[in-house]
C-alpha cells in the first residue's frame, strides 16, 4: 500500500520541490522512513496515538506522539497527506479530515485507503496474518453484522462504503479519484490470475469484493 501511495503522489506533485508530507495513524513508523526515502526528503513526519514506534523510526526522528483530531500543525504546512487504514480508528473521520485538509496546502494531495465495509471478506492479503488469523478476523466482522454492531465507533474493524468515503472526500476535496480497481491490480499483479481479477473487479462486483477502497482528494488551489 504504501508502494502505490507514493507513486501515487509522486504523479501528482512531480512538479512540487522540497516535497513535506504527514502520515496520520503511522503505527511503528516504519512506513514514514519509507516514504523519506522514496521522496529523498526529510520532511516527511509520521503520527500516532500511541507510542509504539519501531527503533528505525526513532533513530531518523520522523515521527511523534499525536491525536488525528488535533494535528499539531499550523495550516497550509504539507504538500500531501496519507492515512493508510487509519480513519476508521479515529472515532470521527470527518474531523480527522478536516483536519488534514487544514494542514494540506492549496493544490495538496490526501491519500487514503479504509477497509470497504460492504466486504464480503476481508483480510486475506494480509500477507503477515496465518490463514486461521484471517478465518478469525472474518468470523468477528460477521458476528459484529449480525448484531449490528458492525461499525467504526462500536470498535469493529468496519470502515467506510464506497457512497461513503465519496461522500467525506467530496464535501472537503476539490477533485476526488477513486483508485481501488488500480490499487488492488497493483497489489496483486502477477498474483492472481489477469482474468480473475477482470471477474472479481468487475463493476457489477467490486462493492463486495473489493476489500478496501483507497482514493485521492486534491485541496482546492
Amino acid at each position: 500500500m504504501v508502494v502505490h501511495c507514493c507513486a501515487s503522489l509522486r504523479q501528482r506533485l512531480k512538479s512540487v520541490e522540497g516535497i513535506s508530507g504527514i502520515l496520520v495513524g503511522c503505527g511503528s513508523g516504519d512506513e514514514v522512513v519509507y516514504v523519506r526515502h522514496a521522496f529523498a526528503t526529510g520532511r516527511v513526519f509520521g503520527l500516532d496515538v500511541e507510542m509504539r514506534f519501531s527503533p528505525l523510526a526513532h533513530a531518523c526522528g520522523c515521527v511523534t506522539r499525536g491525536d488525528a483530531l488535533h494535528l499539531p500543525f499550523g495550516p497550509d504546512a504539507f504538500d500531501f497527506a496519507a492515512a493508510l487504514h487509519s480513519l476508521e480508528h479515529v472515532g470521527n473521520a470527518s474531523q480527522a479530515l478536516d483536519e488534514l485538509l487544514r494542514v494540506l496546502k492549496p493544490g495538496g494531495w490526501l491519500y487514503v485507503g479504509v477497509p470497504n465495509r460492504t466486504r464480503l471478506l476481508g483480510y486475506m492479503g494480509s500477507f503477515d496474518a496465518t490463514f486461521w488469523q484471517k478465518i478469525s478476523w472474518n468470523a468477528k466482522d460477521w458476528r459484529a453484522r449480525w448484531n449490528g454492531e458492525f461499525r467504526n465507533e462500536a470498535g469493529a474493524h468496519a470502515g467506510f462504503a464506497r457512497n461513503e468515503l465519496v461522500s467525506l472526500l467530496g464535501s472537503r476535496f476539490s477533485k476526488i479519484e477513486l483508485v481501488t480497481e488500480h490499487y488492488l491490480r497493483f497489489k496483486y499483479h502477477r498474483r492472481l490470475p489477469a482474468s480473475l481479477l477482470d471477474l472479481l473487479l468487475a463493476p457489477a462486483w467490486i462493492d463486495w469484493t473489493a476489500p478496501a477502497h483507497y482514493a485521492l482528494g486534491q485541496k482546492a488551489i
